[in-house]
């Protein structure tokens, strides 16, 4: 995942359409490896640090609320985030949010990620 991408994404610069183009290949090799048994890789690129704000959490939650980014892709977003150390979370309600979405035990019901969104504010 290109830390640009990630960036540019929760900053409102990047489309939900457009992050599907820049990462589903990406998203499908990891699938794929993880349901043969293998490891799922996720490697991120470098950048500065950047603060997930709520509005960012938002973007993302928003998303897949609107049928824009299907959930697959949107929790690989959400793992992105957590597991790079150049973005950190402007509070509690936000980090609570991208974990909501990192998840996968089950994609969340529209409901579910509704409230998720207003939890937000």
């Amino acid at each position: 995942m290109e830390h640009a991408h990630l960036a540019d994404f929760l900053a409102g610069a990047l489309s939900p359409e457009a992050l599907i183009d820049q990462i589903t290949t990406e998203v499908n090799a990891c699938n794929v490896a993880f349901r043969a048994g293998e490891s799922g890789y996720i490697i991120i690129t470098d950048g500065p640090a950047i603060e997930v704000t709520r509005e960012g959490a938002r973007r993302l939650l928003a998303a897949i609320v609107e049928g824009r980014l299907p959930f697959d892709l949107a929790n690989y977003v959400a793992d992105c985030l957590i597991m790079s150390d150049n973005f950190y979370f402007a509070d509690g309600a936000v980090r609570d949010a991208v974990y909501f979405v990192e998840d996968n035990s089950r994609a969340p019901t529209q409901d579910e990620t509704i409230e998720a969104l207003a939890m937000l504010g």
